[in-house]
């Protein structure tokens, strides 16, 4: 059984913390979670994913770099605190408050 290229790089931009919507197509579109109106539609056509624009991104078989390259569009790159937010890789930093600002604030 073949895998549809275009499922397997929408599975691999959400493991990079990214919206993705598969079209009827055969293209998808992914979004920044913490930035929705940064987003981008990505499609094939003679073997290579190409954007709206005509980007190209891509080839089919090489999904991984392509969901790379549109995480690092969308800025989202592989590792970052977004990631983290989604449950994946990246640190993740606990705030605090500095000491002298946080007792003004209480008074």
């Amino acid at each position: 059984m073949d895998a549809n290229p275009s499922a397997i790089l929408a599975e691999l931009l959400r493991a990079r913390g990214l919206s993705v919507t598969e079209r009827g197509d055969g293209s998808v579109a992914a979004t920044n979670p913490l930035h929705p109106l940064v987003g981008e539609a990505v499609g094939t056509i003679n073997g290579s994913y190409l954007t709206n624009y005509g980007y190209e991104l891509g080839e089919q078989g090489d999904e991984r770099a392509t969901a790379d390259r549109v995480a690092f569009l969308l800025g989202v790159p592989r590792g970052s605190a977004a990631l983290s937010l989604k449950g994946g890789p990246g640190p993740v930093r606990e705030h605090r408050g500095i000491r002298g600002l946080d007792q003004e604030s209480r008074s």
